[in-house]
């Protein structure tokens, strides 16, 4: 009988350093995940960082072109088109195609939150690619042709890129873990406040 007992106290003993063991090293993660959230959303590009993210995220074909658009088109996040209409990349408002704008200011097209309009180019690029897909010249000859009234634009876009490329060549990894760790709701909310126009002057 005391053998007994004393083997159900040694499991007991045993669990209860598990479950101790276990607690601290969720409490430790939890910190870590806190610890690369203020790091990740308090780095001087975070914006940028967070917006390229979310373009290769959306799976937008040729995203460091993407990018470059969107720092070209919204005057690196100052635009008054980008303030008010939360568009970052100068959308008209469509006409055949599916979006995601809830409406129009001054013939621009207006979304809830930025991520919303890197959602529409999505849309914007699934109408363009629904027969074909375009090579990255080919891309670039569009954008020259139909995209931008600017003659000079893709030379602009290409000299952006390069500017760029710390943020283009930056590892994801991060970014990723910490999308994984959040509920939808809190990662759309804290990526709409990241940029919050009411801010920009």
């Amino acid at each position: 009988m005391k053998k007994i007992l004393y083997a159900l106290i040694a499991v007991l003993t045993i669990d209860l350093l598990a479950i101790t063991s276990n607690s601290r090293f969720q409490k430790n993660e939890i910190s870590s995940i806190r610890i690369n959230e203020v790091k990740l959303m308090e780095d001087k590009n975070a914006e940028l960082l967070f917006l390229y993210f979310e373009i290769v995220n959306q799976g937008i074909k040729h995203p460091d072109i993407v990018l470059a658009q969107a720092i070209l088109e919204s005057g690196y996040l100052s635009s008054q088109i980008f303030r008010e209409n939360n568009n970052l990349f100068g959308m008209r408002f469509p006409e055949r195609r599916k979006t995601v704008a809830t409406s129009e200011n001054k013939g621009y097209s207006v979304y809830d939150c930025w991520t919303d309009s890197v959602e529409d180019y999505k849309l914007f690029q699934d109408f363009l690619f629904r027969r074909k897909e375009k090579t990255r010249d080919e891309y670039f000859n569009f954008l020259h042709r139909i995209y931008a009234e600017n003659k000079t634009y893709v030379f602009y876009l290409k000299k952006v890129i390069n500017q760029n490329q710390h943020i283009i060549n930056n590892d994801y990894e991060l970014y990723k873990k910490f999308k994984e760790n959040q509920k939808y709701s809190d990662y759309e909310k804290k990526l709409c406040e990241l940029i919050d126009n009411r801010k920009i002057v």
